[in-house]
């Protein structure tokens, strides 16, 4: 099975960060908030595939999408299952995050967000990036911030999934598990912040007291450090700038779309934009956050991608060509 190159390793992965998380956590009852966001995850992957499936057949005249449907579920049903399996596999991994992202901020105490705020003003010539960006603190951006970067997650997860074998097609896979098992927490450790929001909290000063999330940034940040505070554990809980998460998947969401589907970039870019904006102007980050998070997925896709290359023609073959113009088309025929 040619799927088993990037499968066991996210298996390892995933079973690796939840051995760390079960073993450090004081109590088994902190894992439990975190599972909840997993019906969720798989319920939004079902209706994605559900409305992608009926829009396509309606955009190519499907007279009774209905029976359509169920034909498609009988001729593909081990296709279906493996990618539900990977999509099940994959918001496990997600959650095990979740589950040592918060034990994090008790076992790496925060330091670095008095040098990453001087770094940003030095990067904006002398202004702080959330004085630039404020004016994108819109009525219910953190809505867009949050499930619309979730949905996207999981959309792009559903594209590479689907996708025929190709070295490209692993390293993509596999990158969507080492970022969230390896370089996240790694960063983390390496340069421990928890934000812009938390600044003055922290007792750095009050330098950011003229950022306006709006009210829906203001309840989540209330209660990440309710949480962390108490030294408790709670849903979606865990104070993390540094990498951004966020953008660092928004990023691999965009290589997603430039290998897979091209035509789609754009929009893609743009969902990138925005919530690498979004990231400074709601204040949960700082601008180098997503800057070295953007980095660090894509050297991790390409290093991926060289790797499965190499693998693939025997060793013989070193260049790098994951991002060459005609690599979509490589892929088809890898």
């Amino acid at each position: 099975m040619r799927e088993k190159e990037w499968l066991l390793p996210s298996i390892v992965l995933t079973i690796v960060t939840a051995t760390a998380a079960l073993t450090l956590i004081p109590s088994v009852s902190g894992l439990l908030p975190a599972l909840a966001i997993l019906p969720a995850w798989m319920a939004g992957a079902f209706a994605i595939s559900t409305i992608f499936g009926f829009v396509w057949m309606a955009l190519h005249g499907v007279k009774r999408p209905a029976a359509e449907a169920v034909a498609y579920l009988s001729r593909e049903k081990r296709k279906l299952l493996f990618v539900a399996l990977v999509m099940l596999l994959a918001g496990m991994n997600m959650v095990s995050f979740m589950w040592v992202k918060p034990l994090l901020n008790y076992l790496v105490p925060f330091w670095a967000d008095p040098l990453l705020a001087k770094w940003d003003a030095i990067l904006f010539l002398g202004h702080d990036p959330w004085q630039t960006l404020g004016w994108l603190s819109f009525p219910n951006a953190g809505l867009v911030y949050h499930p619309i970067w979730f949905l996207l997650m999981i959309g792009s997860l559903l594209i590479a999934a689907f996708a025929p074998f190709s070295s490209n097609r692993s390293a993509i896979l596999l990158s969507y598990f080492a970022l969230w098992s390896v370089v996240g927490p790694l960063i983390h450790s390496i340069l421990p912040a928890a934000g812009p929001i938390f600044y003055e909290r922290m007792g750095y000063g009050p330098r950011f007291e003229g950022l306006d999330g709006g009210p829906e940034t203001v309840a989540v940040a209330d209660y990440l450090w309710s949480i962390y505070a108490n030294e408790s554990f709670g849903a979606g809980s865990g104070i993390s700038a540094m990498p951004s998460m966020h953008v660092t998947m928004s990023s691999w969401i965009v290589i997603v779309f430039f290998v897979f589907a091209r035509r789609w970039l754009p929009i893609a870019i743009a969902a990138w934009l925005t919530m690498f904006a979004l990231s400074i102007a709601l204040g949960w980050h700082y601008a180098l956050d997503g800057i070295v998070g953007a980095i660090a997925a894509v050297v991790c896709y390409l290093a991926l991608a060289k790797l499965f290359r190499t693998k693939a023609k025997g060793g013989l073959d070193f260049r790098l060509t994951a991002l060459a113009p005609n690599s979509t088309l490589q892929s088809r025929q890898e």
